[in-house]
């Protein structure tokens, strides 16, 4: 049996398999669910010679698709592949033979991007099912979708009086110096107020009007894909968002109740929780059941506090952090087999960086915040800066900027040959940082050359100042080093912890290029780079357990006459939590 991790980021996805033999297998690919290749030569009507650097030494490949790159993408059907020659043999013929000079291709099948990693890691053909495997995913999917605005639409049912709560927030205002106040954008599209009131105490004072919301409901039902509901009060009675529920729940697929997803007090939090669930429902229930049709036993998830989670226990709002929580798992591990238990994790992937402390312990929080929203969720305490390797590195007229928008996957940096702009991991190789052969996808530094050119050239435009290009890509580096060190600053100085008492673990794509950069910022003196630094994610996701973290609200004063019912509330919640454990264990084996 196979045993899978795969962290899918913004960029690459990180691939770790060990077969039933122990053997070991790494793949990173573009999280665009392709292999990349160059065309060397065009040999018959219907064959081309590539360069690829895959790892890949067994033909599995019929059937898979080829689209050639170029002003016009023409896509092909796979016959076979030659390793000898490194011949593709296409099942048609070439309609346009343009010449290959910098011409590259993807190889690809359509599938969901951990379907693909797992096929070409079995090396399973498209006409063969998988071989019995133990898949465990990792994700930026829901954080993408939610940062991106991608979610779903949402119904947001709230108590009577409470239509704009999610309007309102809790006034805090992010800028407090800004002049011109821009309000957060409501994730949910429809809101509707339910006649119902609980108080305090938890006692019905209005029951739930049924049938009027449900009346409301149909009048724009096809207007909306999921439901949020969230009740004033419910923390202490949820029989109205229970009992409204249940009957929706027998027309609609996605329902999201506050009080399901969290049982804490605070009534705009929970709010936020439950539709934030809602808002990413469908995307993540449609992905996870593009991977299940092709693995219908059940597999693992990763969640945000860095444990494991079977896919029909897991809630979408707990996948917001999910891959670098993995990242942070898997560097706790490496430090500790270094001898080391202070350590400061350093992430620098595709698209973003993440940074957490370990101290003897993972450093747990209970609320996250993405975007405007604070939800409840458990999570490693990990701040992420839209730093990577794939930052855009621009001029805005006056200064020069790194970020916070990424090339991503496609088109990717400047040096990937598909018409990216130019990103930090263009400076890397421009400076001589990076070694272009160890890239797994066709590296161009003439691309990288003609961006940097033409940035330069309007730097010197707009200033009495010329400047080199060497001084504006060391600028560009600079900057992006700035920008993680500060985030490593917020978990570490910010929370009064010296830098200087930790060692800097260093991983991701792009985190050893800047490591030692990042510990000068920092004081820090000493720098770890694991082995499988590029993939630690995938690997923090294969160690990882099956976890369970519940919460019970006590609400009663901390003092000597209580102690025995706060006692009896931790032993009732830790036996029904075993009971759901179990259950969870019993179905991913």
């Amino acid at each position: 049996m196979f045993k899978i991790s795969i962290d899918t980021g913004g960029t690459f996805t990180d691939c770790l398999a060990v077969d039933s033999n122990g053997f070991e297998k790494r793949l990173k690919l573009l999280s665009k669910s392709v292999l990349r290749g160059q065309i060397i030569e065009y040999i018959a009507t219907n064959q081309i010679r590539v360069s690829t650097n895959w790892g890949i030494n067994k033909d599995f490949f019929e059937g898979f698709f080829i689209k050639i790159n170029g002003e016009i993408e023409q896509i092909y059907s796979v016959e076979k592949f030659d390793f000898v020659e490194n011949i593709f043999t296409l099942k048609s013929v070439i309609s346009e033979q343009i010449t290959p000079t910098e011409r590259t291709f993807e190889l690809y099948t359509g599938e969901e991007v951990p379907v693909f990693a797992s096929r070409i890691l079995t090396q399973t053909p498209l006409s063969q099912p998988f071989p019995p495997l133990q898949l465990k995913l990792g994700s930026t999917k829901g954080t993408n979708a939610l940062l991106e605005s991608k979610g779903s639409k949402v119904l947001f049912l709230v108590t009577q009086g409470f239509k704009d709560l999610l309007v309102i927030g809790n006034q805090a205002r992010p800028d407090i110096f800004a002049l011109n106040i821009l309000k957060a954008i409501p994730l949910h599209q429809y809101v509707l107020e339910v006649k119902e009131q609980i108080d305090s105490s938890g006692r019905i004072i209005v029951p739930v009007e049924i049938d009027d919301i449900l009346e409301q409901i149909n009048a724009i039902e096809g207007t909306f894909d999921s439901i949020a509901i969230c009740f004033k009060n419910a923390y202490k009675n949820n029989i109205h968002e229970n009992t409204l529920a249940e009957i929706l729940r027998q027309k609609y697929e996605y329902v999201s109740v506050s009080t399901e997803l969290s049982s804490q007090i605070k009534f705009l939090n929970r709010a936020q929780t439950a539709v934030v669930n809602a808002y990413l429902s469908p995307i993540i229930d449609n992905y996870l059941k593009n991977i299940s049709v092709k693995f219908p036993n059940n597999f693992l998830v990763m969640t945000s506090a860095g444990s494991l989670v079977n896919r029909h226990f897991f809630n979408p709002k707990d996948s917001l952090l999910s891959g670098p929580a993995g990242g942070v798992v898997g560097a706790a591990k490496m430090a500790q087999l270094s001898g080391y238990n202070h350590v400061i994790t350093f992430d620098m992937g595709g698209t973003s960086t993440d940074v957490a402390r370990f101290d003897n312990d993972f450093d747990l929080k209970n609320e996250i915040t993405i975007g405007s929203a604070t939800i409840f969720s458990p999570a490693l305490a990990i701040e992420t800066v839209a730093a990577g390797g794939g930052s855009i590195c621009y001029f805005d007229g006056y200064k020069q900027k790194v970020g916070p928008e990424s090339a991503g996957s496609a088109p990717g940096p400047a040096c990937y040959g598909v018409g990216g702009p130019l990103t930090i991991t263009d400076v890397n190789l421009l400076l001589g940082r990076m070694e272009a052969s160890q890239f797994s996808i066709p590296i161009n530094i003439d691309f990288a050359k003609q961006k940097l050119t033409e940035l330069v050239d309007e730097i010197n435009k707009n200033s009495e100042i010329k400047i080199s290009p060497e001084a504006v890509l060391e600028g560009f580096r600079q900057i992006a080093n700035e920008n993680m060190a500060e985030a490593a600053r917020k978990i570490s100085v910010g929370k009064g912890y010296n830098p200087v008492d930790y060692a800097l673990l260093a991983f991701g794509g792009a985190g050893g290029m800047h490591a030692c950069a990042l510990a000068d910022l920092l004081y820090s003196n000493t720098v770890i780079i694991p082995a499988d630094a590029g993939i630690l994610s995938a690997y923090g996701i294969s160690i990882s357990q099956i976890e369970k973290i519940a919460e019970r609200p006590v609400l009663l004063p901390f003092i000597a006459e209580n102690i025995s019912i706060i006692q009896d509330f931790q032993n009732e919640l830790e036996k029904d939590t075993i009971q759901v454990l179990k259950k969870e264990t019993n179905e991913s084996v």
